[in-house]
């Protein structure tokens, strides 16, 4: 039996009194954490026996997260970060001069970065022009040819909030030959997220997810059974045939090089079941209903609207354009709403703790918090 929405806000450390729509940049974390990281200090004081229950942990955070993007536990890997992840799959692709790679000019930096870095390779990043605020799917697949390698994608743009098409995305791509890498860090946690039609999926782990600063990677090996990163270490490699040979694991495991984070796996642990005990449908309705009050009620203040009005195109994030966003943050954190703004814009986030009465009080102050 599913838990109903609002999530309790004493479930939450630091939420008291705050109407907290902050989640696209940091999001409170749970109070039941405090139990994990005792449980993490209480296993990494037993030695032996307690490091082979931090593994332990790490194993059903894959299995968890396998379930939740539709992919098996041996397609999930477990980086630094999502940044390092995207790596790892760039680096993946045997590059050639007059390749080139495909992503949206309004996508984060974290991909668009990644792929200019190929450029002494004779690599060419292809970025794929907006219309007004929005990231059109014609315009990506226009921007693509037969020298096209990898496209990369947020499922959930960070700057706008507008949620792509990845299904049709997929279909497109299918059999081209052209890998496809979906970055679902505004998404995983918030909405469905569907790692069985990319290649490759990569997050982060501290935003609508609730864990800290670590990164998810999912392979799909059916859609692309060859995945092989740059690099190694002791983890990323199976038992040797003599100590100057290497082979990498036979799973997502090959892009871990050594020790993923125990303590962030205690800690998503925990945020992935209390995720599950609401239900991921569930909280998309929760999160894509308060989006579209927002949106609204930008639009009707006469702002400059990033986001989509249509539910099918967003998830919980609504963001308007502006040209002092850190005043606009600083001005509604003095009156306990935390929102955030950089990059031209302010965004604010609702997820599975923000109510009806958080946005009704956010809504009610904004016409004052813009004319500070």
């Amino acid at each position: 039996m599913t838990r109903s929405l609002p999530a309790p806000g004493e479930d939450f450390i630091g939420l008291s009194g705050t109407v907290n729509l902050a989640t696209g940049g940091e999001p409170p974390l749970l109070v039941a954490h405090r139990a994990a990281f005792e449980r993490f200090a209480a296993d990494k004081a037993a030695g032996y026996d307690g490091y082979h229950r931090h593994w332990e942990v790490v194993d059903g955070v894959r299995a968890r997260l396998a379930a939740m993007m539709r992919l098996p536990p041996d397609g999930i890997a477990l980086p630094a970060n999502a940044s390092e992840a995207i790596m790892r799959v760039v680096s993946s692709i045997d590059w050639q001069p007059g390749d080139n790679a495909v992503a949206p000019r309004l996508d984060y930096a974290s991909g668009r970065f990644a792929l200019a870095s190929l450029k002494p390779l004779g690599v060419d990043l292809r970025l794929a022009e907006p219309e007004g605020w929005s990231q059109p799917l014609h315009r990506l697949l226009a921007a693509c040819d037969r020298r096209t390698r990898l496209v990369y994608v947020s499922q959930v743009n960070a700057l706008t909030g507008e949620h792509a098409d990845i299904a049709a995305l997929s279909a497109a791509l299918a059999g081209s030959g052209t890998a496809l890498m979906v970055d679902a860090s505004h998404a995983l946690g918030a909405v469905p997220v569907r790692g069985d039609l990319a290649d490759f999926t990569v997050s982060c782990c501290y935003k609508f997810v609730l864990g800290i600063h670590e990164g998810i990677l999912g392979w799909n090996r059916e859609r692309w059974p060859d995945f092989l990163p740059s690099g190694a270490g002791w983890f990323s490699g199976m038992a040797p045939a003599g100590p100057a040979s290497y082979a990498p694991k036979d799973d997502a495991r090959r892009a871990e090089f050594g020790n993923v984070g125990h303590l962030g796996a205690y800690l998503l642990s925990d945020s992935l079941a209390y995720l599950e005990s609401f239900g991921i449908d569930a909280i998309a309705a929760h999160v894509r209903g308060l989006s579209g009050r927002m949106v609204e009620a930008m639009a009707s203040l006469g702002l400059d609207v990033m986001t989509p009005a249509e539910p099918h195109r967003r998830a919980g994030n609504a963001a308007f354009s502006h040209p002092d966003p850190e005043a606009v943050v600083a001005a509604a954190a003095r009156e306990g709403i935390l929102v955030w703004g950089d990059n031209g814009r302010v965004r604010a986030s609702a997820h599975l703790f923000v109510s009806d009465r958080d946005i009704t009080r956010f809504l009610d102050r904004l016409p004052a918090l813009l004319s500070r």
